[in-house]
């Protein structure tokens, strides 16, 4: 089975901010930035001793929290986008294959075949489907680059059922 995709910054762009918002790691980073901040305002100025302190300190650590994270996400997408190029590989025509030994992927920069049992999870997220490489890494997919729902959903059961044995088999 195969599939060609092709690759833009709107489709990073959409893909990162989709999963940034709902990655557990941008709201650990938020609960410490927060932490750290009520406990250096703790440290200074010793603990509130009025209910109108007390919700002073938790609303300032709670909205440095949020400018931190809002500061640190744009950092991050913003350095995807720039880094992101033809000549790397991550934007523009991205031609897969399905194979028994693993997902094979061709673009202008490389080629590479991914083994079953080292890819992650298979998820839908909006119009894109996407498969865990490792971490935050990952190939997309979006529905566009198929023909029809049915190409897309049977590329996506092909692919679950790939990782999954993978995943699976008897040592």
């Amino acid at each position: 089975m195969r599939v060609t995709t092709d690759i833009s910054r709107i489709d990073l762009l959409k893909f990162n901010l989709r999963f940034m918002v709902t990655s557990s790691y941008m709201y650990k980073y938020f609960s410490i930035v927060v932490t750290i901040v009520l406990a250096i305002v703790f440290w200074k100025a010793g603990l509130p001793d009025t209910q109108e302190k007390w919700m002073i300190s938790i609303v300032g650590a709670f909205l440095s929290g949020l400018a931190a994270t809002a500061i640190y996400f744009l950092f991050c997408i913003g350095s995807i986008l720039l880094r992101s190029n033809t000549l790397n590989g991550i934007l523009g025509v991205h031609e897969y294959e399905l194979r028994d030994e693993g997902l094979f992927e061709k673009t202008t920069a490389n080629e590479t075949l991914n083994r079953w049992e080292g890819l992650g999870k298979v998820a839908i997220a909006g119009p894109y489907l996407l498969l865990q490489v490792s971490g935050f890494l990952y190939h997309i997919f979006p529905k566009r680059c198929f023909k029809t729902e049915e190409d897309f959903n049977s590329f996506k059961t092909a692919l679950q059922n790939k990782v999954y044995e993978a995943q699976n088999k008897p040592l």
